[in-house]
């Protein structure tokens, strides 16, 4: 009988056995390097989210703040956006942007002060070219706008941007800070 099977067990593996066990490996193994990443995707972006409210907070609530909520003071708004020193002001002048805000240098900041409502690509507003005064931006006021740092890439989806509103005398001005 040597063409008889024997009853102790000792069959080997089939092909459709192996088959099976390739295909559970396999997806298996797609499904871990499809969604591992989706999980830890949103903490990426959380981060430039929180790092950017942050630096609108400290700028609209601190170093920038005026007397009254919500008001900006004009001498400590116009030294941060000309890189000076006006003492009190919760900021010392020279320093780059992302310095001052305490943000690490990895980060590219820009901050930018616009006229309320703040959709209009020309809506940044200027500070006069003999007091440090903040107003409307006049023919001659271009390289006195309230924009500091590099400006923010247009297609770039790691951009996170935060605005915040307040008021210098009885204008209304948006805050805008750009983190990427």
């Amino acid at each position: 009988m040597s063409g008889a099977r024997s009853g102790d067990g000792t069959r080997a593996q089939t092909l459709p056995d192996f088959a099976v066990g390739v295909a559970v490996f396999l997806v298996t193994t797609s499904a871990i390097f499809l969604f591992v990443p989706q999980l830890t995707l949103p903490y990426d972006e959380q981060g430039n989210s929180l790092v950017v409210q942050r630096a609108a907070a400290d700028l609209g609530d601190d170093m920038l703040a005026g007397e009254a909520p919500s008001e900006l003071n004009e001498t400590c708004t116009v030294a941060f956006f000309d890189r000076t020193d006006a003492g009190g002001c919760g900021f010392e002048g020279g320093d780059s942007v992302t310095e001052q805000l305490g943000l690490a240098p990895t980060y590219s900041v820009n901050v930018t002060v616009r006229d309320a409502p703040s959709d209009g690509p020309n809506s940044t507003v200027c500070r006069a070219d003999d007091a440090d005064t903040i107003g409307d931006c006049g023919s001659g006021d271009a390289n006195h706008t309230l924009a500091v740092g590099p400006s923010l890439p247009q297609r770039d989806a790691s951009v996170a941007v935060a605005r915040r509103g307040a008021f210098v005398g009885e204008e209304r001005v948006v805050i805008e800070v750009g983190v990427w």
